[in-house]
């Protein structure tokens, strides 16, 4: 039985147009019925084209390269495989679509494109996510990385006539290997009203997001979990819970790197309660504050927090602890971070599938977005990070 005509996709009525004119000669032809169907679809195509001029100039106004309006070949292998999700719910983005959406390093706030759905005022995830490096491991079964684990020493003094000393590096290595991610997010089935191309963006749009969620309390896990990060332990209070104080930052940041440098392009990962805290510390004499935080207005949440001359970026990150007012326990805890966020890789083992149910949360009229794919991450170079860490209760 032939599709109607609403259902078809571009290329669909395109074909069916065809066949209409060809009918028109045939001998016993319904004119009347012809003529009818000839004229929905051409409304329907007219309806698609309009469509399409619309998202065009709106993805060249945001710098966008290879719009529908440059490429109708891409255009309609689009709209078919929305078509293809809103009948099937279920899609799938490729290990390199999800990479580049991983590594985008552009605003995480973006504007919905569906009328009368609103986003959620300020970023969603952290911008962890778009630092740290990001390797496409896809058909492998574990990622092997070697580090140096120790530079080459000076050598002794040579002795005339006999061998100089060897002073050899040291290497390791370390393995991520995958582990399985499912996700969920959630979507209003008002979506669903939309057309393909905007239902599937939308969709798209969620699944990824809770995806950048997931990948980023896996980070912050690793982190928390390495060996190959440095510790440097944090200011604690009578009452046994740590303090930021107005030597903080300076220490924690001139801890890392080597005994004769300090390290540039490094990153403070920190909660937002320990930004807070460095906004409340105050000066002996005058009272001033001594640091001066910045937040980035594309992206507040990342910025800049100065002491005096010493200037150092921070991104927030939620699944962090907080150093300040966090108690000791019989166990050391790691508070935030400071390093070079390439030290840090999340390996992409498959593809993301994506799939829609209706009847997870039925009463609440939302529809349950599940995304499943295998991911891996680690700290993969010797002190790559430095923590600042509340020790443990003696």
């Amino acid at each position: 039985m032939r599709k109607k005509t609403s259902e078809m996709t571009i290329a669909e009525l395109r074909v069916r147009a065809a066949e209409i004119r060809t009918e028109v000669n045939t001998e016993g032809a319904d004119l009347n019925a012809l003529d009818a169907e000839a004229e929905e679809i051409s409304q329907r195509i007219a309806q698609y084209e309009t469509e399409q001029r619309r998202l065009g100039i709106a993805a060249k106004v945001a710098g966008g390269a290879g719009t529908p309006l440059d490429n109708p070949t891409a255009n309609t292998d689009a709209q078919t495989r929305a078509q293809q999700f809103k009948e099937t719910r279920q899609g799938r983005i490729t290990v390199a679509e999800t990479r580049s959406v991983l590594i985008s390093g552009g605003k995480l706030a973006t504007p919905t494109e569906v009328s009368g759905i609103n986003d959620v005022v300020g970023p969603h995830v952290s911008s962890i996510v778009d630092l740290v490096k990001v390797v496409n491991c896809d058909g492998m079964g574990s990622n092997k990385v070697a580090y140096i684990k120790t530079d080459v020493d000076a050598a002794a003094e040579q002795t005339e006539g006999a061998a100089a000393t060897v002073k050899e590096p040291t290497f390791g290595t370390v393995t991520i290997s995958p582990s399985s991610v499912a996700v969920l997010a959630y979507i209003s089935r008002q979506v669903q009203k939309q057309s393909p191309l905007l239902y599937e963006a939308k969709v798209r749009e969620q699944a990824l997001l809770a995806l950048r969620k997931k990948a980023s309390a896996l980070i912050v896990g690793k982190l928390k979990e390495s060996t190959l990060v440095v510790t440097k332990d944090a200011t604690v209070d009578s009452g046994k819970k740590g303090v930021i104080n107005d030597k903080t930052l300076r220490n924690l940041v001139l801890a890392f790197g080597g005994d004769e440098g300090v390290e540039g392009g490094a990153v403070l990962f920190l909660n937002k309660a320990d930004l807070v805290a460095f906004g409340d510390v105050r000066g002996t004499s005058e009272k001033k504050a001594v640091y001066e935080i910045e937040p980035d207005t594309d992206n507040p949440n990342t910025g800049i927090i100065k002491d005096g001359g010493l200037s150092v970026r921070y991104c927030l990150n939620s699944n962090l602890t907080a150093c300040a007012g966090t108690a000791q326990t019989s166990a050391a805890q790691r508070t935030m971070f400071y390093g070079v966020p390439a030290a840090m890789e999340l390996d992409l083992f498959s593809d993301y599938e994506i799939a829609v149910s209706a009847d997870f949360a039925f009463d609440k009229l939302l529809d349950t977005i599940r995304g499943d794919v295998e991911l891996g991450a680690d700290v993969v170079a010797q002190g790559g990070f430095v923590a600042l860490t509340i020790p443990a209760t003696s």
